[in-house]
């Protein structure tokens, strides 16, 4: 029951925090863009142990609140490729997925390039030799990225425990 009411409580914070956010600018300030992106994810930490790499997709949304900070809210979805692995000596496929919820910020400097954060929440579904096993994490992800034009190129890591994961994550916002 713990798992079920600190995730509960996680995604109420989150979402609770991204409100407040976009409830504290004005509305005449605001330039507000969509985006979709495909992401290239590298398993790190005890993950990589049970899953190769992932693929995925991101849907955001960016509200501009001056020419060099805007913030972030969306939603992404990974696949994690299969990982052949031994459990107690036999061969097994280790195979997962992660669905994550993010709110975030960036600040842009020298024209094209910028670093930012994203927090939120990823729900893991791990399978590990018949095993399926559902958690959900609070994650935090430092990243750094150029945006040229319409395109954005973004490096990242999601720290989530033992779930973490490095990124690359390319953009067209529309």
């Amino acid at each position: 029951m713990e798992i079920d009411e600190r995730t509960t409580t996680m995604k109420l914070l989150s979402l609770t925090f991204a409100l407040i956010m976009l409830g504290s600018v004005s509305a005449s300030s605001q330039v507000i863009s969509f985006g979709l992106g495909a992401d290239l994810t590298f398993p790190s930490a005890e993950l990589k142990d049970n899953v190769a790499t992932g693929y995925g997709a991101t849907a955001l949304v960016r509200f501009g609140l001056l020419p060099i900070v805007d913030l972030t809210g969306g939603v992404e979805y990974i696949k994690f490729t299969d990982k052949s692995i031994t459990v107690n000596s036999l061969p097994e496929e280790g195979t997962g997925s992660a669905f994550g919820i993010l709110v975030g910020g960036r600040l842009t400097f020298l024209v094209v390039a910028y670093v930012g954060a994203e927090t939120g929440t990823y729900s893991f579904t791990k399978k590990v030799a018949g095993n399926e096993e559902k958690i959900t994490r609070g994650i935090f992800a430092p990243m750094a990225g150029v945006k040229l034009g319409m395109f954005d190129f973004c490096a990242r890591y999601v720290s989530a425990g033992d779930d973490s994961f490095w990124g690359l994550r390319g953009m067209i916002w529309l």
